[in-house]
């Protein structure tokens, strides 16, 4: 995954600039992440200054297992805590509060993962390159950065 944004500030003494990019168009009602709209700011260190376009890019591999540790094992853990339900009480009610047991397992299993994988440093997005102005629309890709 490959995003292009502006620096907006940046602290000398820590090296950490805050990026500001747009988000895709497919988030900017999703609201699943509890932010609104579609501009978005990540901190990240970089050797850049003010006013500097960026690219920051993780690698697609991780953008896919982290998507789906997100959302299939919840599925995995409701599904599983469904039939468990159903196999061991037969009653829908109790079923279904099994699924959502397991379903709530999940979640909180996530939570876990996440925490794990933030700290390694192949899991963090990174500025890869620093440019003095926008870079060209062929050098940002098909969605570009604004």
């Amino acid at each position: 995954m490959t995003k292009f944004g502006q620096v907006i500030a940046y602290n000398n003494e820590t090296g950490i600039a805050t990026i500001r990019y747009a988000r895709p168009e497919a988030c900017e009602h999703c609201g699943a992440c509890g932010q609104g709209g579609r501009e978005e700011t990540i901190d990240l260190p970089a050797q850049c200054q003010e006013g500097n376009w960026v690219r920051v890019e993780l690698p697609d591999s991780k953008f896919l297992t982290a998507s789906l540790f997100a959302y299939v094992v919840p599925l995995v853990l409701f599904l599983g805590g469904f039939f468990l339900g159903d196999a061991l009480t037969g009653s829908e009610g109790l079923t279904v509060l099994f699924g959502l047991i397991g379903l709530a397992l999940g979640c909180v299993a996530v939570y876990f993962i996440n925490k794990s994988i933030s700290r390694r440093e192949d899991w963090r997005p990174h500025v890869s390159a620093v440019y003095d102005s926008c870079p060209e629309q062929a050098q940002m890709g098909c969605n570009g950065g604004k």
